[in-house]
């Protein structure tokens, strides 16, 4: 779907097309290609692209040519071709040892090839594939955000894009933690670089999937992700094999991440698998659920399944949550006034509790607290709800409440 590094070497002409350095880099996305002669060109371009150059100004002088690939670099830009011949005889070792190190793709390319034929396949590609690819993306945001009637024609539209109606699809939503903060900690804020970064994912993403030999549709809303990925013939149930093989497809985009963006992280909802596209909307929204329950308890970089939310699910179907204030307020509102007037974390503390199987000795250590300290917290807790915590059903109840508060952001336990 997108033209990256790694798939020019495959288009028609470019068979002599060898890549010598960055090897890293293929999947970057290359959103056009420019034939640079003169370095300090490197300030017109806007990052994505694809650079040519012959060296017919540069000449062998390996200091320019070195400088030249760092400035590229940090232009971000998604390689060079460097046209192998009278002028430079072959990448010099120390551009190699740089483009390596920060996975720049460096290409060769002997002399004697037409630039004009290679520019000219490269640049049809890139305009075929965006038109298709936009086409796809609109069609499918129409089926998935919006309430469009699955008629004859919107299907026979689906299968021409691919959809198979043989298949059953399963929704993961992949989304970007934090997206707002990476870009402005990384001084990022012109859009074509934010662009750039987001069809850097799809590159990801498509990478996964082709190792994995999955067909799917990528849509692109905001900084998430949404695909469809076909399941194999067959499999029409969300057993715990399709389970597993979409949380290791999940587990690899996140990873893909991970590795090639800097400090960021990603996290995916997987919603549930459907037969029809009518039911497309459905899925979706359990894999949104799910990263909203993720945000809820301050949690990110995971993959997480819908239909292992548990109680969170029943919340989503409440509506009114009234009744779920009420509880809140009866169970735990007293201890959170307690600290919020006091500076306490005793909420935090009866969480850790919780989660630590009620044994003191292991709520201490995870809280960096002397047993004594602990001790002396749980009591205090009980004072002040007025219960006891070796009481099954107190338990349940505040156990409940803890993730009512949660949901309905009342409590932030991170």
């Amino acid at each position: 779907m997108l033209v990256t590094g790694r798939n020019i070497l495959s288009l028609p002409g470019c068979e002599k097309m060898k890549i010598v350095a960055g090897a890293g880099g293929l999947d970057k996305v290359i959103n056009w290609v420019h034939v640079i002669e003169i370095p300090n060109a490197v300030d017109y371009v806007k990052g994505g692209e694809l650079l040519f150059m012959t060296g017919v100004v540069i000449g062998n002088d390996v200091s320019i040519l070195l400088k030249f690939v760092k400035e590229i670099n940090l232009k971000k830009l998604s390689g060079l071709v460097i046209n192998v011949g009278p002028y430079i005889k072959s990448t010099p070792r120390e551009v190699i040892k740089f483009a390596d190190k920060v996975n720049f793709p460096i290409f060769e390319l002997p002399f004697e090839v037409r630039l004009v034929d290679i520019i000219q396949n490269i640049c049809k590609n890139i305009f075929m594939k965006r038109v298709q690819k936009d086409s796809i993306n609109n069609f499918m945001k129409e089926i998935i955000f919006e309430n469009v009637d699955i008629t004859d024609e919107v299907l026979n539209k689906a299968i021409l894009y691919g959809y198979s109606i043989n298949r059953s699809y399963c929704a993961l939503v992949v989304d970007i933690d934090n997206f707002n903060f990476y870009l402005e900690r990384n001084n990022i804020h012109d859009e074509n670089a934010i662009l750039n970064i987001k069809s850097y994912i799809e590159a990801i993403i498509e990478d996964v999937m082709h190792r994995n030999k999955k067909k799917y549709f990528c849509v692109m809303q905001s900084d998430s992700f949404f695909l469809m990925v076909a399941l194999e013939k067959g499999e029409k149930v969300f057993n715990s094999k399709v389970e597993d093989n979409m949380k290791l497809i999940g587990t690899a985009i996140k990873k893909g991440i991970n590795d090639k963006l800097n400090l960021m992280t990603a996290s995916v909802g997987i919603g549930g698998i459907y037969s029809s596209l009518k039911e497309s909307r459905v899925e979706f929204s359990k894999g949104q659920r799910v990263l909203q329950i993720l945000k809820c308890m301050g949690k990110n970089n995971c993959v997480v399944v819908y239909r292992d939310l548990g109680v969170f699910r029943l919340f989503f179907e409440m509506n009114d949550y009234k009744e779920m204030r009420d509880m809140f307020n009866e169970n735990l509102l007293k201890l959170k006034k307690y600290d919020e007037k006091n500076s306490s974390d005793l909420i935090k503390t009866l969480y850790v509790y919780l989660k630590s199987d009620r044994n003191i000795g292991k709520a201490a250590e995870r809280l960096y607290i002397h047993r004594n300290t602990m001790k002396y917290r749980i009591n205090r807790i009980e004072e002040i709800l007025n219960c006891s915590l070796k009481d099954e059903e107190t338990i349940f109840n505040i156990k409940l409440c803890i993730k009512i508060g949660m949901f309905l952001k009342l409590l932030k336990l991170t």
